[in-house]
């Protein structure tokens, strides 16, 4: 595979695709596309997601002080390289195409994969949207209390209508929590969340005031609670992924690099350029 190989299956795919779509690139293709938090090597993080949201900001708060939303602080933690239920996409199929060709580390080569998500317009969100302040918002949450919200849906009753049901749900004191944490960044928050929503995965567009974020047309994929087996959801986000082999990966970055797909442009950050330099002049 060649770049303009992968640049004519990625305009393939997107003449013949209507929806909303991003991508991300993962430098092994047997890894599922989902967050860091959810990883199976760190189940303990994500048991104890509301006190590691709180160490970070309780030693370094004055980064955080201009956060305005749940939202804001767990895009400064992902930048900062705490697992969160953020997942990195980008809009630009190339610059997951880089991430895609990491060799990784020697004697353990294998195929990368580029992950194209086709996003409906239900599940397309802004930064400051309602549903994203529920789902980025259960990072405050318990793992005790984010378990008995999914008792809570698990014991929904057949027959009953929709309102009923959020009605009953929000007058829960679990619901009336999460009411507090959502009221505290939307004073004006009414409480009819939608249960259902709270198993949905949504695409969230970012304020641009990150400079990694404008570097990689960076956006999230933001989860919520893992949703019990009996939820089938309307509009789902599909995933094609696109294999890129073992082979192909170095000759795929040089490439990428010759049009300026770099880490140099793609991670802008001081330490990150100094560290750079320094290897250049230390080789």
């Amino acid at each position: 595979m060649t770049l303009p190989d992968f640049i004519r299956e990625m305009m393939s795919y997107a003449n013949g695709q209507p929806l909303f779509k991003c991508y991300r690139g993962q430098r092994d293709a047997r890894w599922p596309n989902i967050p860091g938090l959810f990883r199976p090597d760190l189940l303990k993080l994500a048991e104890c997601e509301k006190r590691a949201v709180r160490d970070l900001i309780s030693v370094h708060p004055g980064e955080f002080a201009g956060d305005q939303t749940m939202f804001d602080r767990l895009v400064r933690m992902q930048h900062f390289a705490l697992p969160t239920r953020l997942m990195d996409v980008s809009q630009n199929p190339l610059v997951a195409l880089y991430f895609a060709t990491d060799p990784g580390l020697s004697g353990q080569e294998c195929d990368g994969a580029v992950t194209a998500f086709a996003v409906p317009e239900e599940r397309e969100k802004y930064y400051d949207s309602d549903a994203v302040s529920c789902l980025a918002n259960l990072s405050n949450m318990t793992a005790q209390e984010k378990k008995e919200i999914i008792r809570l849906r698990q014991l929904r009753l057949k027959g009953t209508t929709k309102k009923a049901e959020i009605e009953r749900v929000n007058d829960e004191a679990v619901y009336k929590r999460l009411h507090q944490f959502i009221r505290s960044e939307k004073p004006h928050f009414l409480p009819i969340i939608d249960p259902i929503d709270l198993f949905k995965p949504y695409y969230v567009h970012p304020k641009m005031s990150n400079r990694r974020i404008l570097s990689q047309a960076g956006g999230f994929i933001i989860h919520g609670l893992t949703p019990p087996r009996t939820i089938k959801f309307a509009h789902p986000i599909r995933e094609t992924q696109f294999v890129i082999p073992k082979d192909a990966k170095a000759p795929l970055r040089k490439e990428l690099e010759l049009i300026g797909i770099s880490e140099s442009t793609l991670f802008p950050e001081l330490d990150r350029a100094a560290n750079r330099i320094k290897t250049t002049y230390a080789s």
